[in-house]
Formats: C-alpha cells, structure tokens, sequence
C-alpha cells in the first residue's frame, strides 16, 4: 500500500514537473513560449499576422527554477527563470550575447499557459 501511495505521488509530481511559460520583455520587444524541450520566439508581420519560429534549448534545472540556452543567428540567448512557481521581474531575464562578448540583459515578464 505504502508503494502505491509513493508511485501515484511520483507520478503527480512529474507529471506536472513542467508547464509551459509565456514571456515577455518591457514593452513587448521580445515575446516567446518556453515549453520543455524548446523556446517559440514570437513575431508579427508587417499585415499583422502573428509569426513564431521554434528553437532547441539546452535546459539546466535549479532548484525552484530553470534556465534554457539557445544559439540564434549566431548570438546566445540565456532565458534564466529563477523560480517557476513564483515570477518575478527582477530575478527572471533574458540575455543576448554576440559573438564579440556584447551583452544585453532584458528583464522578464512571465506566466504560466
């Protein structure tokens, strides 16, 4: 019985280990959906039209948190979530760094979906 109740509690937990998460820079100059295995970057067209284009991420789990890595364009961008179940703009960013070692830190507006 004991065993039961462990693997149903397991299973609740890892089941719900990661829920996708919706952010955003200040004044939406940035918008993208971190789900598990990727990052969607989030766009609109010129007519409007919403695009998004859809890149692998390298995740490191922290204890309450995580942070996702990504190359694009040949620039690295660093989503760093500090906890997850609490957002929190001043710990929550996004960096962008060059290839020449320039690097721009965005603070992070976040939410679960």
């Amino acid at each position: 019985m004991k065993s039961i109740l462990t693997a149903v509690f397991f299973l609740a937990i890892t089941s719900h280990a990661f829920s996708a998460v919706e952010c955003q820079t200040a004044f939406g100059e940035k918008s993208f959906t971190i789900d598990k295995t990727s990052v969607a970057f989030h766009s609109k067209s010129e007519n409007g039209r919403s695009i998004s284009s859809t890149i692998g991420a390298m995740s490191s789990k922290m204890i309450r948190g995580f942070r996702k890595t990504m190359y694009i364009d040949g620039n690295k961008h660093i989503v760093h979530i500090e906890n997850q179940n609490k957002f929190d703009d001043t710990e929550d960013f996004l960096s962008i760094t060059n290839p020449k070692g320039h690097k721009m830190t965005y603070p992070l507006s976040c939410k679960n979906i």
